[in-house]
């Protein structure tokens, strides 16, 4: 089976994280966004790639090169004008023989692909789309259908007074290649505003299926900080580069936690990282490769991207560090994120507070010392070194 990947988004709303990468190149545990659908999609068998491109094309190839290197085959298709979601598959037309997958590059999910692949080839569906129940659907497609899953209504971005119901659209399909028929040529065209209405319409057999699993669109900076909170509580299963050392507690090799730093689960230490003497890290943390937390720093409810330092006795609180950036010391951050931009100032967002007041990082924190370190080290020796 194929899968067409959409991965030429810009991630405006993910400014300042976005100021030097595309959307799907984001970090997410020291790997791309993008790359956590690969993984999905070869967990699932699912190993002939096709990625669309626009914004900053060339950093997806270079990255990602042909797929050896995940077991998979991947083609490019690059868009000089952005298609939408459907209009850049007419070109594709040759290539797609058979039922094929496409998936958001910049979306974070988990869900059974191949339980709606089955439900697809057992309807003769000529398009199945994957749902997913969210608290507002306002941002999202919202779907109706009967009984045996065909689609009956479809409401994109509705106002408050057309939403009947919270089940949305997740921008996963499985589709057959007719479906291009209804795709123009050099046309920007979406599945959601175009496609979709007509198979409606002509009475296509267009079905919606559920499935079990995450899905998360992280189109906000909010939502790209608590993406990390999820998979460190399980609430999506990603594969992380890191050993799984304990419930909550992954640790990548040759890190180096002191004895006397406090800690509460959950949170997720990378390659190569230093935690010095009488620092803390609270739940919720999550610090990429090579990062330094100096002494007596504490840090809680946070991502610190790959190189970052935390300065002596400076305090980061529900924020997100990027790739780099140097906090100096004493210094105090608060729902916050702060990127380098390479010319010595950095580039600064705010992030909605909503969870530091009740997970004060002092609240029933341990050390690595004693039997604890021990049990912990004996539970995974690739764990690298878990104290200086």
């Amino acid at each position: 089976m194929q899968a067409v990947i959409l991965a030429g988004g810009k991630g405006t709303r993910l400014y300042p994280i976005t100021s030097r990468v595309p959307k799907p190149m984001v970090n997410l545990f020291n790997k791309p966004v993008l790359e956590h659908a690969i993984d999905l999609l070869k967990k699932h068998d699912i190993r002939d790639i096709i990625i669309t491109l626009a914004y900053k094309a060339d950093q997806i190839i270079d990255y990602f090169g042909g797929g050896s290197k995940w077991g998979v085959n991947i083609q490019y298709s690059l868009e000089d004008t952005p298609m939408g979601t459907a209009g850049g598959l007419r070109r594709l037309q040759p290539l797609l023989k058979d039922t094929f997958l496409i998936i958001s590059g910049d979306a974070v999910t988990d869900l059974d692909l191949s339980t709606a692949l089955d439900f697809h080839k057992k309807r003769s569906a000529i398009a199945t789309m994957l749902l997913h129940e969210v608290d507002n659907p306002a941002h999202f497609g919202i779907v109706e259908s009967d009984r045996s899953g065909k689609i009956t209504r479809f409401v994109e971005k509705p106002r408050a007074s057309e939403a009947f119901t919270h089940t949305i659209n997740t921008g996963i399909y499985m589709l057959e290649p007719e479906v291009i028929t209804y795709i123009p040529y050099d046309t920007a065209y979406d599945f959601s505003r175009n496609v979709f209405p007509r198979l409606l319409q002509n009475q296509e057999p267009f079905y919606a299926v559920h499935t079990e699993g995450y899905w998360c669109d992280v189109g906000s900076l909010a939502q790209y900080r608590n993406v990390h909170f999820d998979a460190l509580t399980g609430k999506v299963k990603l594969s992380l580069p890191a050993t799984r050392v304990a419930d909550g507690i992954w640790v990548g090799e040759d890190a180096e936690i002191h004895p006397t730093v406090k800690l509460k689960a959950p949170f997720y230490v990378g390659n190569g990282v230093r935690v010095c003497r009488g620092s803390a890290l609270g739940r919720f943390t999550v610090i990429g490769d090579t990062s330094l937390i100096g002494d007596g720093a504490r840090v809680t409810h946070s991502i610190l991207g790959v190189g970052a330092t935390v300065g002596k006795g400076a305090e980061v609180y529900g924020s997100v560090v990027g790739s780099g950036y140097q906090i100096p010391d004493g210094r105090q951050l608060e729902d916050e994120v702060v990127v380098p931009d390479g010319a010595g100032t950095p580039l600064r967002a705010e992030i909605a507070s909503e969870l530091l007041s009740q997970h004060p990082i002092e609240e029933h924190m341990f050390t690595w010392s004693g039997l604890e370190l021990a049990r912990f080290a004996a539970q995974s020796a690739s764990a690298g070194s878990l104290a200086a």
